[in-house]
């Protein structure tokens, strides 16, 4: 196979290709030479025994036959990533694992690549005799997301001005219907005004809710100690005389941010519409299939069967409707699923699914 001489390369590339033996080594080359990405073999000591054509594409380095050091894979990855890169390539050999890392390598002429690298180690005989993988040019991904991020931030300031300007309007609506219903003494005119109040009052309550649903997905989901989520919506809502029981397993969730406001809308609908409540408690069960199941239970007076699937809906409720679609909205981020299964009389209860590749043993 042909080589690219380059005496201004930076690095020095390797003094040579591993030459085939089989026809399985042929194909191996041949494919890995079609291929976009970067397809690179390490020997023990992390030095390039073969790269493919791509590397001459995408970061500007290609064979010397004559030179007398080889080049490593830290000869391309950018100084502030080169210790976790490090780390990274000593678990693959030592664990005999394979994995991918996110990083930053660098061009011949200075520019910063994002990439990810996946590896796993190359078993000889009696040894692990190097790694061999695969460098995937994230630029283009990166990109997209850096401008998806600064449209995000331009749409939630103009929405958050929007609904500033709206508000202070609100406010002065509000105050000319007290201030009718104040300056006149004819009973039809108070119902009217009063009407006209809680009509605008409404759509404070749903200008007020786009603030809060415009946060929804905006960053990146983590991972958050389900108990702790449930102290902290119980300390919120600030209800001392009803009892919180918590898991008797805690559990961490892969969610949205705004997971534990998930726990802080249902402590608050039972304070709101589930009558003399005293007790709350949250349980988990693992089901077969490895998925996680949370249980919300009070013992209030429960939710009549032909709301239970109603009470999810944008709008549907006594109060502003928002509560349990709110609830909904940040589950499904990440694959999570709810549903009331409680009787009347009985208290509700509230079953959050957890898929088994989104929740995890504390540890």
């Amino acid at each position: 196979m042909k080589r690219m001489q380059n005496n201004h390369n930076p690095l020095h590339p390797p003094t040579h290709k591993r030459k085939p033996d089989t026809n399985c080594d042929t194909r191996f080359e041949d494919l890995a030479e079609l291929l976009p990405q970067i397809v690179f073999e390490l020997d023990e000591d992390l030095r390039f025994t073969f790269f493919n054509w791509s590397a001459i594409d995408i970061i500007g380095h290609a064979y010397d036959e004559q030179a007398e050091d080889r080049a490593g894979i830290f000869d391309i990855v950018c100084e502030p990533d080169r210790e976790k890169v490090r780390s990274f390539f000593t678990r693959i050999q030592q664990d005999v694992t394979s994995g991918h890392i996110e990083c930053c390598i660098t061009a011949h002429d200075g520019r910063k690549i994002p990439a990810i690298i996946y590896a796993s180690p190359i078993i000889g005989e009696k040894r692990i005799a190097g790694v061999h993988g695969v460098i995937v040019d994230i630029s283009e991904q990166a990109r997209l997301e850096k401008a998806l991020a600064l449209t995000n931030q331009k749409l939630n300031m103009m929405n958050s001005v929007t609904r500033h300007d709206v508000l202070n309007s609100i406010t002065g609506v509000l105050g000319l219907c007290d201030m009718l219903a104040a300056t006149t003494t004819d009973r039809d005119a108070k119902e009217l005004a009063a009407g006209i109040r809680d009509q605008v009052v409404r759509i404070k309550d749903q200008i007020l809710f786009t603030k809060d649903y415009q946060s929804v997905g905006v960053k990146a989901p983590q991972w958050q100690g389900l108990c702790q989520c449930v102290r902290d919506a119980a300390a919120a809502v600030g209800r001392e005389s009803i009892h919180i029981h918590l898991p008797a397993n805690d559990a961490r969730i892969y969610a949205d941010p705004l997971f534990g406001r998930v726990f802080y809308n249902l402590i608050d609908n039972s304070i709101r519409h589930g009558g003399p409540v005293r007790n709350i408690a949250v349980e988990t069960e693992t089901v077969p299939d490895g998925s996680l199941i949370i249980r919300y239970r009070d013992d209030g007076c429960g939710i009549p069967p032909h709301e239970k699937q109603k009470i999810f809906e944008q709008g549907y409720g006594k109060n502003t409707g928002f509560g349990l679609f709110f609830i909904r909205e940040v589950l499904a981020i990440t694959g999570l699923a709810i549903r009331e299964t409680g009787e009347v009389g009985k208290g509700v209860v509230f079953e959050i699914t957890v898929p088994k590749e989104t929740w995890r043993v504390p540890g």
